[in-house]
């Protein structure tokens, strides 16, 4: 019979497996637009519609992705086997899946638009985006607890969520989002064309920055917790309820400004003589007298008081 108890130990696994469903879906829907011609218009809904359920999909793959690791904390149902199914997950939903996307997406853009493009070249420029991906995953799995620590506060080159982010914000601005921009229609439109125009290359570079050496910074781990001062909770809520109403859009902003921002970050920091936490707002710590010290029991019933 089954029961709560017996199905506890199965959650993480389960939340696994949904993430790598999502991404055979996101990539059977990128598979099914390929079925629908260009027909002169490179935005044309029937595709859209496709593409976008594709994207929608990897979006909710990263939720699942995000519960796994803390459910199977929580429930101490952390193992090898976990590890091993999370990182094989990531590559079809976070590699896979991302790339194809991209590649279909800009090859009917440009068959609308009427422009040649290389098809060699642009399947190599994605190529390059699940190489950095498999690349990745597979340094994270044999770093094992040491990058998934909680105290770890840092990443080793852009995470493959990150990356995979940031494609399909990017596809989701280009067929949806640029109507929601407080732009003329030419205007937004001659934008989502342009970021269409650069999605092969861009796709590269976030190939080269998870296998890079830039460290990008672990948001929850350093600035979510119990601890979490009450500035940054509001920050970090405003932001998500941006991202809600405006997803549209603002999920690349979010997602751009993270991929580049800590590049750039990382690059100031390395001028400076500094390391990259060093530039960035330190996270609230409750204060320690020397009584609390030798006390923690009392320290933290006073920090609950």
């Amino acid at each position: 019979m089954v029961t709560p108890r017996s199905i506890i130990p199965l959650l993480p696994s389960i939340l696994t497996l949904g993430n790598l469903l999502c991404g055979f879906l996101a990539i059977a829907k990128t598979v099914d637009a390929l079925q629908i011609s260009g027909g002169g218009d490179a935005l044309d809904p029937a595709f859209s519609a496709k593409i976008l359920s594709a994207a929608y999909l990897v979006l909710l793959a990263m939720v699942f992705d995000a519960l796994d690791g803390r459910v199977a904390r929580l429930t101490k149902q952390t193992s090898a086997f976990g590890a091993q199914l999370d990182s094989l997950a990531d590559v079809v939903t976070f590699g896979v899946a991302p790339a194809v996307m991209a590649k279909v997406a800009y090859e009917h853009g440009m068959v609308g638009l009427g422009y040649a493009y290389s098809a060699k070249l642009v399947t190599l420029l994605c190529g390059f985006y699940l190489v950095g991906a498999v690349l990745r995953l597979a340094r994270f799995t044999s770093g094992g607890a040491e990058e998934s620590d909680e105290s770890h506060q840092t990443f080793e080159g852009l995470p493959s969520p990150a990356a995979a982010g940031v494609i399909l914000s990017l596809t989701l601005f280009i067929f949806d989002g640029r109507r929601q921009l407080p732009l003329e229609a030419d205007s937004a439109t001659s934008l989502a064309v342009w970021l269409l125009h650069g999605l092969p290359g861009i796709a590269c570079a976030l190939g080269l920055l998870m296998v890079s050496r830039v460290p990008y910074v672990h948001v929850v781990q350093r600035y979510i917790g119990h601890n979490t001062r009450l500035p940054t909770f509001v920050i970090i809520a405003l932001v998500c309820l941006f991202m809600i109403l405006f997803h549209e859009w603002s999920l690349m902003v979010v997602a751009c400004s993270y991929a580049l921002g800590s590049t750039v970050l990382a690059v100031r920091a390395r001028i400076r003589g500094q390391t990259v936490l060093d530039a960035l707002p330190e996270p609230w710590q409750p204060e320690r007298s020397e009584n609390a010290s030798a006390d923690p029991d009392r320290e933290e019933r006073s920090r609950l008081s």
